[in-house]
């Protein structure tokens, strides 16, 4: 089960760390202990916000911590070319076939899916979405796609990311599996893209004229 959500306390390889002022990124894969702990707050996000149930999770899953340790955001990522994504179950055509459209081929090994994202403190759910380009860039990933509810089309919005729309997300698709999401789609999903490097320039650019 793949989208991205917030908490509604929020605004908004082995453990691989990052400093961010006080809070610190870790990236955990699904042999990593710490990975159950960051597992138990997506559910504990999920169910609070829409009372929705997680039962599957990407392979990759990211958390922001504070000084004390305590998860205080996380997220989830998947690389197209390790099989379907979640949300192709919503698209006509697979997500390389749209994004390539007008432009030159995409390589599903430069897309990533992103979801699971959680929050619990203000302003979190937004620094792990900037620290979060810069990791996948380094992984030489070009293209990000994720199911957003509408709070969080306009949290990307206001971060001056505007997502390229690729479809809705239709819990119909899901069959009996959507009663899993609780209210999730009562929040209005879509299925958006963005390009990193453009991401990025514009974070960049934001940050310079803060």
């Amino acid at each position: 089960m793949l989208a991205l959500a917030m908490s509604p306390h929020s605004s908004g390889l082995s453990v691989a760390t990052q400093a961010a002022s006080r809070h610190r990124l870790a990236v955990h894969d699904t042999q990593d202990g710490q990975r159950e702990r960051v597992e138990r707050f997506i559910h504990a996000v999920y169910q609070a916000r829409y009372g929705a149930q997680v039962r599957h999770y990407a392979p990759m899953l990211v958390s922001l911590r504070d000084e004390d340790d305590q998860i205080i955001a996380a997220a989830g990522y998947r690389v197209a070319d390790t099989g379907p994504l979640f949300l192709e179950r919503y698209l006509q055509q697979p997500v390389e076939v749209l994004l390539g459209q007008g432009s030159s081929q995409v390589q599903r090994t430069r897309i990533a899916e992103v979801g699971h994202l959680s929050a619990v403190q203000a302003g979190a759910g937004k620094r792990l979405i900037h620290l979060m380009g810069p990791q996948l860039a380094g992984l030489g990933l070009e293209w990000v796609v994720s199911t957003l509810t509408q709070e969080l089309q306009h949290l990307f919005v206001r971060l001056g990311i505007t997502p390229l729309a690729l479809g809705v997300a239709d819990a119909a698709q899901l069959g009996a599996a959507a009663a899993d999401w609780g209210s999730y789609y009562d929040h209005r999903p879509v299925v958006v893209a963005g390009r990193i490097d453009l991401a990025l320039r514009m974070l960049a650019r934001r940050r310079s004229a803060a």
